[in-house]
């Protein structure tokens, strides 16, 4: 089997050198570089990156930590990034933290004895102790799907979302509104700021469901007595949690969107597979992965960032059967 030695023997230059081709170092002489990749697709030869970590060259890898790898979105998150990843020549170590701070710590440990060259994560708590300790790290660190103090990140307008929302069904007729998903979260912030501004009282009107902890038959008598007026529009953190929703609804018996909208968050493929087909905020997956790799790529590559970036980005709301618009008169 050739080896990285064999091949920096028979173009006669160093093993450094060699491994410098291979990292896209562009300080090789072209003619040298070319003579190194004929060679290496001549025998089909794959770079070790341990080989090359050994030399000082860059790994040519990038560690993703994403909280949830059966959240349809955290899979076109990663798709996304690993396309982008690709035209710069690096691949992705992915990590799945299941919002587990121990798993977190462990993880970015892992991919620091990889020696990958930076890391693109979601973390579990981006104002904590632990998370912002990273900011010294020797690994350029880049948030995303978040707007993370202290680092660069690339994410979406979560109030704005929720705005959005509360203005599609808020346009319904609904009297009653309900968010499924963490409270305090910046979805539910926007989602209540427009219903006050549309005169809704939250107090009497509004509940808020923690996805974590809540209780379906709480929801559902919140659910039951609202139909029975006006209807209710729920707002879903996600379209996982979107769909236990619309199965709750059907369990109940309550017509939709006669006595009950459902909005999801993400517009992952859950969406569009049910029935009805849900409406959900669609977020920009192609510019998160593109703009976050770019970002990390000019950290690596040491090109003097003045400050760190921030780049938030709008959602879009599909609407679909779910929320569809009425003639209820």
């Amino acid at each position: 089997m050739l080896t990285m030695k064999d091949i920096a023997k028979m173009v006669g230059v160093s093993q450094s050198t060699v491994s410098r081709v291979f990292s896209g170092n562009p300080s090789v002489n072209p003619e040298v570089k070319q003579k190194v990749i004929e060679l290496a697709k001549e025998y089909d030869y794959k770079p070790n990156v341990i080989a090359q970590n050994l030399v000082g060259s860059k790994s040519m890898l990038i560690g993703v930590i994403i909280p949830c790898i059966s959240n349809p979105f955290f899979s076109d998150v990663v798709m996304s990034i690993e396309r982008e990843a690709s035209k710069y020549g690096y691949s992705v170590i992915l990590c799945n933290s299941e919002e587990i701070l121990s798993k977190e710590k462990n993880y970015v440990g892992i991919l620091n004895s990889y020696n990958v060259d930076g890391i693109l994560m979601v973390p579990s708590d981006g104002q904590g102790k632990y998370f912002q300790g990273l900011k010294n790290s020797k690994i350029p660190i880049v948030a995303i799907t978040q707007d993370v103090q202290n680092f660069s990140s690339v994410s979406t307008s979560h109030v704005n979302a929720g705005r959005e929302v509360a203005r599609h069904l808020y346009s319904m007729g609904y009297s009653k509104f309900a968010f499924i998903g963490k409270a305090g979260d910046d979805k539910e912030s926007g989602f209540i700021e427009e219903l006050v501004k549309n005169g809704v009282n939250t107090l009497t009107d509004y509940i808020c469901i923690d996805y974590k902890k809540y209780n379906l038959s709480h929801l559902s008598q919140y659910i039951n007595d609202s139909s029975e007026n006006e209807g209710i529009g729920l707002f879903a953190i996600n379209d996982l949690t979107a769909l236990t929703v619309l199965d709750l609804l059907k369990e109940m018996g309550v017509e939709m969107p006669q006595k009950a909208a459902l909005v999801g968050f993400d517009n992952t493929f859950i969406s569009k597979e049910v029935s009805p087909a849900i409406s959900s905020v669609a977020q920009p997956l192609e510019e998160i992965g593109r703009q976050a790799v770019e970002i990390l790529i000019s950290k690596v590559n040491k090109n003097n960032l003045e400050k760190e970036i921030h780049i938030i980005l709008e959602p879009r709301l599909v609407v679909r059967e779910s929320s569809m618009k009425l003639n209820r008169y």
